[in-house]
Order: structure tokens, then C-alpha cells, then sequence
């Protein structure tokens, strides 16, 4: 009974706008999706691809080892680590932080943006930005725009899930269009 009573009181208030479906359980110590920038300004093209981005926060108050951390969309997610290269990313290296004893440490308050599209890793932003960029080829999603900003089959359903993952641990941040382009 308690269990229904608050799958409806959470429908009310999602329904009414005072709470949003935009985050599942933050499953992943000390990181958090803080970003996603879904919607590339104008038409998708394989020129304006890095307007899709996600920014995952080391929120806690250490470093955390994200060497092997995984992004990838609610497709990618739902196939395994199988779906091949389309829709996701592996973290192996990190611009601004040195490798050592096989850990790359992102520092306390610093934010991973991986962008979809090509490009080279940098840091920006104070240094507490550190870029990285999927490099697919644009035959991933439509011209190499994955994360969706168009209608669900399903009414209701949210438009697109990312996924992070670090070794067992998961979490994700759904999100709908909201004739915007970055839901946070």
C-alpha cells in the first residue's frame, strides 16, 4: 500500500511540475551527471556534433579514479557492452591528469565533459574542465547526433536515459525536450 501511495504522490507531483523524472539513483560514488546538451543548435550535421555533451562532476570531496568510466545513451545501455562503437565512450585517458598506479584521478569539484562529435582533449575553465570527444564517424545516430531531441513512441516516456558507469556501478540522468538545449 505504501509503496503505491508513493509511486502516485511522485506522479502527482511530476504531473503538477514539482518534481521532475531527470535523475535516477546516483549509483556512482562521488560522480554525477550535472549536464547534457541534447539539442545541437539548427540542423543536425556532422559540423555542430560537439553541441551534444555530457558533463559528468566528481562531487564528492577527493579524487575519484574514473580510468575505464563508460558513457553511452539509453540504446548503447540497453544492448551491453556489445553494441559495438556507436552511442557510447570509454574513458581511458584524461587531458590535465597524469596516470599513475593505473588510477586517473579527477580532482574534487572537477567536471568531465565528453562531447560527441571530434575533436582534440584539452582543459579549460580554470583547469577544472577536462574535454574529451567520442571521435565516432557520423554513421552513429543521425548524422553523428545521438542523444535524442525528437518525439518518444511512447507518451510520457522521457526523450533520451545517459548512462555512466565505473566498474559495477551505474547511474543515469533521463531527460525531455524542453524547447531547449542543455537539460541539467
Amino acid at each position: 500500500m505504501r509503496t503505491r501511495f508513493v509511486a502516485a504522490l511522485a506522479a502527482l507531483l511530476i504531473g503538477a511540475g514539482l518534481a521532475t523524472p531527470s535523475s535516477a539513483a546516483a549509483d556512482v560514488p562521488g560522480l554525477e551527471i550535472v549536464q547534457i546538451g541534447y539539442n545541437a543548435y539548427g540542423a543536425d550535421q556532422p559540423w555542430n556534433r560537439n553541441q551534444e555533451f555530457i558533463d559528468i562532476k566528481n562531487t564528492s570531496t577527493e579524487p575519484v579514479d574514473v580510468k575505464g568510466l563508460r558513457v553511452e545513451d539509453a540504446w548503447a545501455h540497453g544492448r551491453g557492452s556489445g553494441a559495438g562503437q556507436c552511442n557510447n565512450y570509454t574513458l581511458t585517458s584524461l587531458p590535465g591528469v597524469v596516470e599513475a598506479d593505473g588510477k586517473l584521478l579527477l580532482s574534487a569539484g572537477h567536471t568531465i565533459r565528453v562531447y560527441v562529435g571530434s575533436g582534440t582533449a584539452a582543459v579549460f575553465g580554470d583547469g577544472q574542465m577536462h574535454a574529451v570527444y567520442m571521435n565516432h564517424n557520423v554513421a552513429c545516430g543521425y548524422r553523428g547526433h545521438f542523444l535524442n531531441n525528437g518525439a518518444q513512441r511512447d507518451k510520457g516516456a522521457p526523450w533520451d536515459t545517459v548512462w555512466i558507469t565505473l566498474g559495477s556501478a551505474s547511474e543515469s540522468k533521463s531527460y525531455n525536450f524542453s524547447r531547449g538545449y542543455t537539460a541539467h
